[in-house]
C-alpha cells in the first residue's frame, strides 16, 4: 500500500475514528486502527465491537491495499505534522512497517496483522429516517444528560429513540429525572422504538458538523447505523425493554410558574456554589405571591435568591437536587420556562411556553 494525502485532513478524520478505541485494555488487535486505500479514497476505522466509526477522506493511491497501525501511536503523531500538505504513506519499503515521509522526515512503525482485525458484519437494516443534523443533535443533547451512568439497569444507560408517524422522540432518565424532546420527520413511519448506548450517542452528536445537512438513520433490533457526509458510525444497542415512562409524568398541577430562563441559571448557578458543598446537593424553592425564592444551608454557608416570575395557582415550597435543575436550565433553549408543580412530593415538570418540543421531570428531595 501507497499513497499520498493531506495531513489536516488525515488529522481531522483520526481524530474522529479514535472515539471507537476502547477506553479499556481488552483486545490488542482493537487497539489498531485500519488504512484502506482503493481507488482515489482513503477509508479510515476503528471499532471496540460495540461501536464503530469509518472515516473517508480523499487521497492520491499509488498502491492500492490496506494496513493496520497502533491507534494511538498514529493519532499522536500525524497530530503534530498535521500542518503538512503532503504526507506519504509506503507499506513496501519494509516488512511489517508503515513507512511515513514528509518533507526530509520520516518514522517507520509497526504494522498489526490484519487477518486478526475484526470484520464489520453486514447488516440488514429495517427502519431507515432522516433528519436534519441539527434536529438530531438537539435530540441527543437535550436528553442524554438525564441518562443513568451507574444504574444496574442497562436500559437506563441509554437514550430510548421512539418513532410515531411523523415524529422521533429521545427520552433520558436515572430514576430521579426525566428528558424527553421531540422533533419533526419529513415523512411518516411505522412505530418502533430503541435504546442507544448514551456514550455512543454523545460521539455520533460531537461527529455532526454541518447541522444543515440532513443525516441517515438506519436500524434493526441489535444495530443503529447512523451515515452522514463522509462518516459512517455504527453501534450496539441495548436490549430489553424500556421503562413506562410516560406514566411518571404528573396530569394536573395546582401552581404553574412561568420564569426567565436566563435569569433563573444566573440565580442557580450562584446557589450551586453553596449546594455541591453538600453531598446531596439540596436546594429548597417556595414559589409565592410572584416571586421564586431559591435558598440553600449547609454547615458552612448560606444562600439566597429571588427571581420575578408569573404565578398561576397555590403557594408551595419544593426542595430538589441543585445539579438536576441546571443541567435542565442549561439544557432549555428557550427564553421563558414553564415550571408546573402538583405539590411538594410530586415530580416538577419544566417545559418551553410555547412548544412541545421538550419536557424536563425532576423528582423532589422528601425532607423530614
Amino acid at each position: 500500500m501507497k499513497f499520498i494525502c493531506n495531513g489536516t485532513d488525515l488529522s481531522d478524520a483520526l481524530s474522529k475514528v479514535m472515539k471507537a478505541l476502547p477506553s479499556k485494555k481488552s483486545m490488542p488487535i482493537l487497539e489498531g486502527i485500519k488504512f484502506s486505500a482503493f481507488g482515489d479514497t482513503l477509508t479510515i476505522m476503528a471499532t471496540d465491537i460495540d461501536f464503530v466509526v469509518i472515516i473517508k477522506i480523499k487521497a492520491d493511491i499509488i498502491m492500492e491495499g490496506e494496513v493496520l497501525v497502533p491507534g494511538r501511536t498514529i493519532c499522536e503523531y500525524i497530530r503534530k505534522i498535521s500542518k503538512e500538505n503532503i504526507i506519504e504513506f509506503d507499506s513496501q519499503i519494509e516488512a511489517d512497517k508503515l513507512c511515513i515521509t514528509h518533507c526530509d522526515s520520516f518514522i517507520f512503525i509497526a504494522t498489526m496483522n490484519i487477518d486478526e482485525y475484526p470484520s464489520i458484519e453486514e447488516q440488514e437494516y429495517k427502519s431507515h429516517i432522516t433528519i436534519k443534523q441539527k434536529d438530531f443533535k438537539e435530540l441527543v443533547n437535550k436528553t442524554i444528560f438525564a441518562t443513568s451512568t451507574e444504574d444496574i439497569r442497562q436500559q437506563l444507560r441509554g437514550c430510548y429513540l421512539e418513532i410515531k408517524q411523523k415524529q422521533i422522540r429521545s427520552v433520558g432518565l436515572d430514576g430521579y429525572r426525566l428528558a424527553i424532546c421531540n422533533k419533526e420527520l419529513e415523512k411518516e413511519h411505522e412505530e418502533s422504538g430503541i435504546i442507544v448506548p448514551a456514550k455512543n450517542l454523545s460521539e455520533i452528536s460531537k461527529l455532526i458538523e454541518n447541522e444543515e445537512d440532513n443525516i441517515d438513520i438506519y436500524f434493526n433490533e441489535k444495530k443503529l447505523m447512523v451515515e452522514f457526509a463522509s462518516s459512517k458510525v455504527i453501534t450496539s444497542l441495548i436490549g430489553g425493554q424500556y421503562l413506562k415512562y410516560e406514566s411518571t409524568i404528573p396530569k394536573n398541577f395546582e401552581t404553574e410558574v412561568t420564569v426567565d430562563r436566563a435569569s433563573l441559571e444566573y440565580s442557580m448557578e450562584k446557589v450551586d456554589v453553596i449546594a455541591k458543598q453538600d453531598k446531596n446537593n439540596f436546594v429548597k424553592v417556595d414559589i409565592k405571591e410572584g416571586k421564586m425564592t431559591i435558598y440553600c444551608n449547609t454547615s458552612t454557608s448560606n444562600i439566597k435568591e429571588v427571581i420575578n416570575t408569573f404565578t398561576k395557582g397555590k403557594d408551595v415550597s419544593v426542595s430538589l437536587n441543585s445539579k438536576y435543575l441546571i443541567d435542565c436550565i442549561k439544557n432549555s433553549s428557550d427564553e421563558y420556562l414553564s415550571i408546573k408543580i402538583a405539590n411538594s412530593s410530586n415530580p416538577i415538570v419544566i417545559t418551553p411556553i410555547e412548544s412541545n418540543e421538550y419536557l424536563y421531570l425532576i423528582l423532589p428531595i422528601r425532607m423530614r
